[in-house]
Order: structure tokens, then C-alpha cells, then sequence
């Protein structure tokens, strides 16, 4: 299912899964590098910016939102949950059943357990993150697609 009403960028060949979802709200940006990957059964709603960079695979039932889709105001009625880009670096592998939220930020080389939630700057390279809160699981390693 697509909905679309800002932009979908692609920047090289793309493979969205059977059941994924995308949906870019008014100048919400989605931009895919070469090779990417959605196995199945994902969602991906961007009302700012998300961005993969190449060669990412997306593992099944996966989750990524640059917005809370409802705002929230203070008392001087300030909006203070604001969109904000989710940025995921080269050859990134995310597991089945993990959410990525608005302001993630996920390094080259990483791979994302199975159903961990991201809510942060992953910076490292090369680890792979997991659990809940998350937190780097190993380090140095190198994973095939």
C-alpha cells in the first residue's frame, strides 16, 4: 500500500516485500540508496525525513516512524513531540519486529537485533544493537547479505 503525497526517492534498485506499507505525508522525503530491501509485512511512515543509504535489508514486520502522528502541547500549547528524521547509514540490517522512532540514527555496518526498539544515535560501526533499552551487543563484526 502506498500513500503518497511528498516524495519517494530512489537511488538505485528497490525491493518492497508483499504487505509493506509506506506512507509520506506533505513534505515528508523517503529516500532509498541502491539495493535496498523490505522483506515483508513493514510499515514506513514519514512525515520529515527518512533515509537508508545502500545495500539495507529490512527483515519482516518492521516499523519506522519520523512522527507520533498526534502532537502534544504544553501549556503555552507549543507542539513538543516535532517530527524529526530517522537516518540509517550502509549496509544496515534491521531484524524482524524492531521499530525504528523518530531521531534514530543508525550506523554503517550495524545490524539490529530481532524486535528492539531504536530511539537514539546508534554511532558506532560495525556492532550489532539489540534489546530494550538498546545497547550494543557485540563489536567489530561484518554480516553478509
Amino acid at each position: 500500500i502506498l500513500e503518497i503525497s511528498g516524495e519517494m526517492i530512489f537511488r538505485g534498485k528497490a525491493l518492497l516485500g508483499h504487505g509493506s506499507r509506506i506512507s509520506i505525508a506533505g513534505s515528508g522525503r523517503l529516500i532509498f540508496g541502491k539495493d535496498f530491501e523490505i522483506t515483508a509485512e513493514s510499515a514506513i511512515i514519514c512525515y520529515e525525513e527518512i533515509e537508508f543509504g545502500s545495500d539495507c535489508l529490512l527483515s519482516w514486520d518492521i516499523l519506522l516512524m519520523d512522527t507520533d502522528l498526534h502532537p502534544i502541547a504544553n501549556s503555552k500549547n507549543e507542539i513538543v513531540n516535532q517530527p524529526r528524521k530517522i537516518s540509517i547509514g550502509n549496509h544496515v540490517w534491521i531484524g524482524c519486529r524492531s521499530t525504528i522512532l523518530k531521531g534514530s540514527v543508525i550506523a554503517s555496518g550495524s545490524v539490529i537485533a530481532a524486535a528492539t526498539t531504536v530511539s537514539a544515535a546508534l554511532k558506532q560501526e560495525n556492532s550489532v544493537y539489540g534489546s530494550n533499552p538498546c545497547r550494543v551487543l557485540k563489536e567489530d563484526i561484518y554480516w553478509k547479505h
